[in-house]
């Protein structure tokens, strides 16, 4: 590879410049870890560096830690178990009773359905009769009145069962 040709020829310049050593390692680190991250943070810090030199500021001096890893006693190993196994339950009963309410709420919205549907009915059948009735009315109406008065269309309904007919 001719990437790896080159750092072999700037380690064997055996430079004394930090900034080269700096940029060889982070080649190193991108071919190990196959991102180019470590050789673009590099060379911001290289920027940074070279800005500050020329406007007359002191360098920064940059450390890189790693963050510590604690390793965790039986008592808190233990803990922190009991809180996962503690969550997944409440999970599982927040679930189900998620899953209750929904099979609640789908029969109330039938029955609440079914109530809608009956209740249209009742309308529909209560204005049937209210044209029967009213029907019934305007000939009862009319039958004491002369002929030639305004109630002489009124003769031609004729009441059914459930509506109205024009003779």
């Amino acid at each position: 590879m001719k990437v790896s040709r080159h750092i072999e020829e700037l380690e064997k310049a055996n430079t004394n410049d930090e900034g080269d050593e700096k940029i060889v390692n982070a080649i190193k680190q991108c071919l190990e870890d196959d991102s180019c991250l470590p050789l673009i943070k590099e060379e911001i810090k290289l920027k940074i560096q070279c800005k500050r030199v020329i406007s007359g500021e002191e360098e920064l001096k940059v450390e890189s830690r790693r963050p510590v890893k604690y390793l965790l006693t039986e008592e808190e190993v233990f803990k922190r178990n009991r809180r996962k196994d503690q969550n997944r339950r409440s999970a599982v009963r927040t679930r189900t009773r998620q899953k209750a309410r929904i099979v609640e709420l789908e029969k109330e919205v039938n029955s609440l359905e079914d109530d809608q549907r009956s209740l249209h009915q009742t309308i529909d059948t209560l204005k049937t009769e209210l044209q029967m009735l009213d029907g019934m009315l305007q000939i009862h109406k009319c039958s004491n009145v002369k002929p030639n008065s305004a109630c002489r269309p009124a003769r031609s309904l004729l009441p059914t069962r459930n509506k109205l007919v024009i003779v």
